[in-house]
Formats: structure tokens, C-alpha cells, sequence
């Protein structure tokens, strides 16, 4: 029999987790698994406002990776990837030995580009990754209730920007209520450098949402880029000011610089470069999907509903990699369904030309968001874990 394939999955966003499924029950008999990520559970961040909120526990929103690779008999390194020798084949960690590999998947996601602007890194609240998130709003949530006023700024007008300061409008609101304070003392600001918010989302959806926050007391300035931050103002590209105390971040994303270093395409944003079937432009057997991955000649959105879509290729595209049979396209849908959250049992939704919003719509999206989560919870357990402690 032909030596089995080391296939190495490195990070454990959506589009790998959900290939993992797929994985175990036919890439055995060719390859072996390894999975590296910086932590043993992923965090599903649509339903991230939800659990600001109050409505779902730590639990609900998280994916067990650890539990996962028991199921689809890989071995799980956790540890942080500080880079790869793409000629030797193998992967550096932070903390223990390279990991050798045949066949690469890179699924490392994206964070918001703090690093572009000077003094985002140094004052605002980036949104990924969300457990040093959620410590920055707990930390931001608790300065507020012992001052009794604050100035929220939140900088970006997509999807998340949206679903944030929605979300922290309603919640900070109603805690300075339960504490018997005004809840009109907390102002909320968002900044984006489009034209509008929610530019790549249909045009009833943004509408509806630019109703909802100018109801809410919500401040949209559009059209200004932010520049540059100092303690208490976002500076932006035409010499305007914006006040804040808290500052959170949710501009488009940036990718780990490390892939830099790696001697793989990349594209202006540094995203690995890659083709329909996912496979590296300029490495054979590398692969790059979810967030990371830039498709030549076909802009794909950085969205969850693709990167699930994507795992289904990925999983056989990893399989017949191992076994030297040609690779199969990724084909991205042209319509599908949008839900975004308005921070309160409420949602806006649409598809194609159609949009609509309801409580009905909140509860479309959480049945589908729980259904999602729980179909890992229900894997059986079955092989080893290693920890790089």
C-alpha cells in the first residue's frame, strides 16, 4: 500500500470545520489529519449579537473543535501557526515542533485592519477574535455604568458594524435602566467610508436598516474615511473629528501577516491567492478557503454562507488531492438568503430584489443559526488529542 498523505488544516473557521464532517468518512484510507488552531473551540459569530444579548450562552455560539476532530479521527494541535516553510512542507507553531504536511488547508479567517490606520491598534475594540472582543465590550460596558454617560463609536457600515452597534444600542440602553440611570446618556456613532451602510447587501435591506437606526437615535456619518486615532477622536481623510470614549472596529478585514512570509500569491490585501477549486495559484497541494482565500478573476464575498458552501469542495478537493485525481471548481451561488440581526429579538432579511423584517425573521435566522451549531454537538466522540502546552 502507498504511504498514507499528511494533510494539515490550519485554523478551524466554518469551511473547515464543516469539511471535517465530510473528512472522516473517506480520506483515511489515503491520508492522515492534523488540525492546528489557537483554540479548541470556534466561535460561530453570527450568532455573536445574540449572545451580547443575553440570548444564547457561551456554549450555544461555540463549535467544539476538540470534539470534532475526535469525530473525524484527526489529531488536534492547539497552538498558534507562526508561519510555514512551504518547500520543506512544514508548519511552525508557537510552542512545539514543525508539523510535516503533503497537502495544506489554510482557514485562518480574517480580523479587522487595525494595523493600516495609526492608533487603531493602540484605542479601538476589534471585533475579531471575538473572545478578546467580548472582553473589550464587558470592559467598555463597565466603565459606562460607573460614569453613567458615554460616547460608543463603532467604525464600519457592513454587516457586523450594523449587527454591533444595533445590538449595543439595545443592550447598554437597558442596563443603564436596570441601574436606574438615563439610558439617553449613551450616544452611538457609526463611521463608514461608504457611500452607504450595507453597500454590498441588497438595496431594501440597507433602506430598512438606515429606518431602524435613525428610529434608534443612532448617528450614521457615511462617506468619511478614518485616518487616524488618538485617545477620544477618529481623524478622518477630510479633516473632520469624531468624538468617542469607546471605540470598536469592524473595517474590512485584514489577513495574518505571517502569510507573508510564506512565499505564496497573494493578493494586494494579502489574502492567498487561489483558483476555483481552492488550490494555491502558486503551490500545488496548498489550499486556502473561508475568508483567507482570494479567488483570481471572481470576487467572492468574505461571508459565512460562502465559506460553508466552499467546505463541501474543500473536503473532496482535500481527498482527491490525496489521491492524485484532478480537483473539482467551487462554483459560489448568485443568490441566497441575508439575514442580519437589529440587536433585539428583530431581524431584516433578504433575498434577491426582496427584503422584510419581523420578529418572525429573528426567530428564521435563530432557528437556522441553532440548527447549524448543534449539528457539530451531536458528533460522537473517537480519537486522540494533542495539546502544545
Amino acid at each position: 500500500m502507498p504511504a498514507k498523505k499528511e494533510i494539515v488544516l490550519i485554523g478551524a473557521g466554518l469551511a473547515h470545520a464543516n469539511a471535517l464532517r465530510a473528512l472522516c468518512k473517506s480520506v483515511h484510507e489515503h491520508a492522515r489529519l492534523t488540525v492546528v488552531t489557537r483554540h479548541p473551540r470556534t466561535p460561530y459569530s453570527a450568532m455573536l449579537p445574540g449572545l451580547m444579548a443575553g440570548f444564547y450562552t457561551n456554549d450555544d455560539i461555540h463549535i467544539d473543535v476538540a470534539g470534532l476532530c475526535r469525530f473525524a479521527g484527526a489529531k488536534l494541535v492547539v497552538s498558534e501557526v507562526s508561519g510555514i516553510d512551504i518547500h520543506a512542507r512544514r508548519v511552525f507553531c508557537e510552542v512545539r515542533e514543525p508539523i510535516p504536511f503533503d497537502i495544506l488547508s489554510i482557514d485562518t479567517g480574517s480580523t479587522p485592519n487595525t494595523h493600516e490606520v495609526p492608533g487603531a491598534d493602540a484605542h479601538a475594540v476589534a471585533i475579531k477574535p471575538v473572545d478578546k472582543f467580548l472582553a473589550g465590550f464587558e470592559a467598555a460596558r463597565a466603565r459606562l455604568l460607573q460614569r453613567g454617560s458615554a460616547k460608543f463609536v463603532v467604525v464600519g457600515g457592513g454587516a457586523s458594524g450594523v449587527e454591533l452597534i444595533c445590538t449595543m444600542e439595545r443592550v447598554l440602553r437597558a442596563n443603564l435602566e436596570r441601574e436606574g440611570l438615563n439610558p439617553d446618556a449613551v450616544g452611538f456613532t457609526l463611521l463608514t467610508r461608504k457611500a452607504a451602510i450595507l453597500d454590498m447587501f441588497s438595496l431594501g435591506l440597507g433602506t430598512r436598516f438606515e429606518r431602524i437606526l435613525a428610529a434608534r437615535g443612532i448617528e450614521v456619518i457615511a462617506g468619511k474615511n478614518a485616518s487616524r486615532v488618538e485617545a477620544g477622536a477618529v481623524h478622518t481623510d477630510c479633516g473632520a473629528a469624531v468624538a468617542y470614549d469607546e471605540l470598536f472596529w469592524t473595517v474590512e478585514a485584514s489577513a495574518a501577516p505571517w502569510l507573508g512570509e510564506t512565499g505564496l500569491a497573494l493578493d494586494e490585501r494579502g489574502f492567498v491567492a487561489v483558483r476555483p477549486t481552492m488550490e494555491s495559484t502558486s503551490h500545488a497541494d496548498v489550499f486556502a478557503t473561508g475568508d483567507v482565500a482570494s479567488f483570481v478573476g471572481r470576487a467572492v464575498p468574505k461571508a459565512g454562507i460562502y465559506a460553508v458552501r466552499q467546505s463541501v469542495v474543500l473536503a473532496e478537493n482535500l481527498r482527491l488531492a490525496a489521491e492524485g485525481a484532478p480537483l473539482k471548481p467551487f462554483l459560489p451561488q448568485k443568490r441566497f438568503l441575508q439575514l442580519i440581526t437589529a440587536g433585539e429579538r428583530y431581524a431584516v432579511g433578504a433575498r434577491g430584489r426582496f427584503s422584510f423584517e419581523g420578529r418572525w425573521v429573528w426567530h428564521l435566522k435563530d432557528r437556522i443559526d441553532r440548527g447549524f451549531v448543534s449539528g457539530f454537538k451531536r458528533l460522537a466522540p473517537a480519537a486522540e488529542t494533542v495539546k502544545s502546552a
